[in-house]
């Protein structure tokens, strides 16, 4: 894919880094000097020039990308510009960043339909990662589902997937299974993993849901995890599954 980052912040940065990574064809835009120069070597090409030159911008192979991307911190105003600009040159996909709600709105009445907010993503995907305490990777298919990579917690360990129950307990689809292999040093995808798979460590699932679902399932594992510190605790010599259920306990939290 060939695509231009206009904006060389921390989150254009990134995200040129990362799509060249991933080998793709990257033009960083960017006006101030001192950036092109010191990103230079991680991204494919980089050019430095005021972006609010018209004349400027039309040196660059606008027509020829397959996207590109107007993701400028907090000055608003330059990013309006741009994407006007672009608009008017022709370019085929704009994804532009929006820093507010209002923003986003402007943007749409302008035509832009791709908008990014990181900071708005990132807090979602580390919500989730703190409800659920070991999320790999989060991705929002829309605001009533998600697909989340989720390692495999301890109590899950040695269990078959058929005795797990994802959908009947709590509403999620396991849509593929990920697991590690030493001798590769890589982790392989096991499509439609049978009921007689057992889990091992670390194992990562791939799960398919409603975020209340998730959230359902990460109580439930947080509070397994703290019933059985508590019973480690209180009983440092029996292994929590011998510990007589009719023996009463009080915990008092200071």
């Amino acid at each position: 894919m060939k695509c231009i980052v206009f904006g060389l912040g921390n989150f254009g940065l990134a995200l040129s880094q990362r799509l060249t990574k991933r080998g793709n064809e990257v033009l960083g835009v960017d006006s101030d000097l001192s950036k092109i120069n010191l990103y230079k070597d991680s991204i494919t090409n980089t050019v430095a020039l005021d972006v609010k030159n018209e004349q400027a911008l039309q040196t660059l192979p606008l027509t020829e990308v397959d996207v590109v991307f107007v993701v400028f911190g907090k000055d608003f105003g330059t990013s309006l510009f741009v994407i006007a600009l672009l608009k008017q040159f022709g370019v085929k996909r704009i994804v532009a960043r929006a820093i507010s709600p209002v923003h986003k709105v402007i943007l749409k009445s302008m035509g832009i339909t791709e908008t990014i907010n990181p900071e708005w993503e990132y807090a979602d995907f580390f919500a989730t990662k703190v409800e659920l305490g070991t999320t790999i990777d989060s991705y929002v298919v829309d605001d009533d589902h998600l697909i989340i990579e989720w390692e495999i917690p301890p109590r899950f360990v040695g269990r078959k997937l058929g005795d797990a129950k994802f959908e009947e307990e709590f509403g999620l689809k396991l849509i593929a299974l990920k697991r590690y292999d030493a001798k590769i040093d890589k982790s392989s995808v096991m499509n439609n993993p049978s009921d007689d798979t057992i889990f091992i460590e670390k194992d990562v699932f791939v799960l398919f849901g409603h975020p209340k679902n998730f959230r359902k399932l990460g109580i439930q594992i947080a509070s397994t995890t703290r019933t059985r510190m508590v019973l480690s605790i209180a009983f440092p010599r029996f292994k929590a599954e011998t510990i007589p259920r009719q023996i009463p306990m009080v915990i008092w939290i200071a």
